[in-house]
């Protein structure tokens, strides 16, 4: 560059900068933009000076602020941030002239924002309608503020909501999730999306096959029994392992086996298959009933205690015969009652003790006679309750409770059980005595119990009482007043433990009363007054009152005599 100089003057020249940032190779920015300028490269950003250029062609020096901490001396350079936030990037350039104007500057913002990351742990095997546990606890940003969560499950549904979620597949088979995590800086890098697998287990199905129903025979010859399984299946397609329990303690593996029972009786055989997956959903159960027979043998169950009006089941599926429809069932309630099949019910309206009988025969085999079981069914009726006691008593006194006219319609001796509504609890008699150490409001609870463990065994009553603690008065001291002159008397002091409203009654010693807390008082006369305060907690006890009383010194006005002469 040429300059001519006219006279010995100082020309000052200032240097043009020109600074670009770069922040990918289609898109340049010019520098000193009012908004933040952003990288598709989210922290990594070219900042170039090449342009920028001395007037007077000195040779120029760069140094590049970028704002964390970071510097650099080229004209052109790339910078990598290393945390999300906005960063002032200053450029300084300098020529040699050592003049005053030999310095320049520009600055610029730059926004980073560090993409987040994307992570979370799903187990890789787990059981078809059975809540699976997705925990995105792993992902994490460095800008400030929580990620936002989208789980996608692979068959069709979606779902934004936390990092810690709960999936539940209806069907088998492998599914990819995905999770996208978004910082919600509406940038280009602003989410990160990772895909993992879960394969997703549904049991396989047992079929032990059809009931085993050899008809009647009279003699003890072994049984041979066929047991199947082929119809079992697995929808994955995973091979099968075929465990049998046959009932009488004897064991076998595999799709078809044949078992011998030494015994008549009713076996519960349990067939158990398994998948390859170790899962608690890779197992199925079924089970098949081989009853093996001579006679029918009635079983009418086991003696019973029920209630009057309790709707009662009868059951004698446990006889001994076929369930082909060739076994008779006919019951007779012992109340004058019957019914009919195996399974019934039946309602007893009063209490007593009955004998229902069940008579199964064989309809196949003439040969085979009929049988007969009892089962002993104890009707029971409930207790009546009563509590008589008085309704409200002083504190320190002994409160007495008479339940004795509580009955059993059985004539079962009674227990009782107190609960005072203190916290005291007591098995006792029907008539007890309790102190209270504290007044307030109970509510006392009897529990009745005949003893014989029914639903309607026990009786429950309930009865409130009142512990009342007196009243305290307070009026204060003696006061000094005088005639024709309205004085306050003040109650407002006095209380009462139990927070019971009080009612007040003044005696002011003149013939004259009041029934206010706070109220006023005129005296006619001069003299000395005995007022009497007392307070009522209306619990009707007799410590619901107390008095309080001081002396009223009522004094009169001198009266001026003058005498002129």
């Amino acid at each position: 560059m040429q300059t001519n100089f006219s006279s010995k003057k100082f020309y000052k020249f200032i240097m043009a900068i020109a600074f670009l940032i770069l922040v990918n190779p289609s898109s340049v920015f010019a520098n000193n933009t009012n908004e933040p300028i952003t990288s598709t490269r989210c922290n990594v950003f070219t900042f170039d000076a090449t342009g920028s250029y001395d007037p007077d062609n000195e040779d120029l020096n760069f140094l590049w602020n970028f704002g964390d901490g970071k510097s650099s001396t080229k004209p052109m350079t790339t910078h990598t941030y290393r945390k999300s936030g906005d960063y002032e990037v200053l450029l300084t350039l300098t020529d040699n002239s050592g003049h005053q104007c030999s310095k320049a500057t520009s600055t610029q913002v730059v926004r980073v924002n560090i993409p987040p990351y994307a992570d979370f742990t799903v187990p890789e095997l787990a059981c078809a309608n059975q809540p699976v546990e997705l925990d995105a606890s792993a992902s994490r940003t460095e800008k400030e503020g929580e990620l936002k969560y989208l789980w996608k499950f692979g068959d069709g549904n979606e779902i934004a909501g936390e990092k810690r979620i709960t999936k539940t597949y209806k069907r088998g088979g492998k599914y990819s999730v995905t999770l996208t995590v978004d910082d919600g800086s509406s940038t280009s890098c602003s989410n990160q999306s990772i895909e993992k697998n879960i394969f997703i287990n549904e049991p396989p199905i047992a079929e032990a096959g059809e009931e085993v129903l050899p008809k009647c025979i009279n003699n003890n010859d072994d049984f041979l029994v066929t047991f199947d399984a082929s119809k079992s299946y697995d929808s994955n397609n995973d091979k099968l392992l075929y465990y049998w329990d046959f009932g009488d303690g004897k064991k076998a593996e595999g799709i078809r086996v044949i078992h011998r029972y030494s015994a008549i009786g009713h076996y519960d055989a349990k067939l158990i298959v398994k998948d390859s997956t170790n899962l608690g959903c890779g197992t199925s159960v079924d089970f098949v009933t081989v009853k093996l027979n001579h006679a029918p043998k009635a079983d009418a169950g086991k003696s019973i205690l029920v209630c009057a009006n309790e709707e009662v089941s009868f059951d004698g599926r446990n006889s001994l015969a076929d369930k082909t429809g060739t076994l008779i069932a006919r019951w007779q309630f012992g109340d004058g009652t019957s019914g009919t099949g195996l399974k019934t019910s039946h309602t007893y309206a009063k209490p007593g003790k009955y004998q229902a009988k069940l008579i199964v025969e064989n309809k196949l085999n003439s040969m085979c006679p009929a049988s007969e079981d009892i089962r002993e069914v104890n009707v029971n009726a409930p207790p009546t309750v009563f509590i008589k006691s008085i309704a409200a008593e002083c504190l320190g006194n002994t409160v007495y409770f008479d339940a004795s006219s509580s009955i059993d319609p059985d004539g079962d001796e009674l227990e009782y059980y107190w609960s005072f509504g203190d916290g005291t609890i007591l098995k006792s008699n029907s008539k007890v005595s309790h102190d209270y150490n504290r007044g307030g409001n109970y509510r006392v609870t009897l529990i009745v119990d005949d003893g014989k463990g029914s639903a309607c065994s026990t009786a429950t009553a309930t009865k409130n009482i009142k512990i009342n603690t007196p009243p305290t008065a307070d009026i204060g001291s003696n006061i000094s007043c005088c005639v024709d002159l309205p004085t306050q008397f003040n109650a407002s002091k006095s209380s009462d433990p139990d927070g019971d409203v009080l009612s007040y009654f003044w005696d002011f010693g003149d013939g004259t009363s009041a029934q206010r807390a706070v109220t006023k008082h005129t005296y006619t006369q001069s003299g000395e007054y005995n007022v009497t305060l007392t307070v009522d907690d209306n619990s009707k006890t007799s410590c619901s009152k107390s008095t309080a009383s001081f002396v009223a010194d009522v004094n009169s006005t001198p009266i001026p005599v003058i005498n002129i002469r």
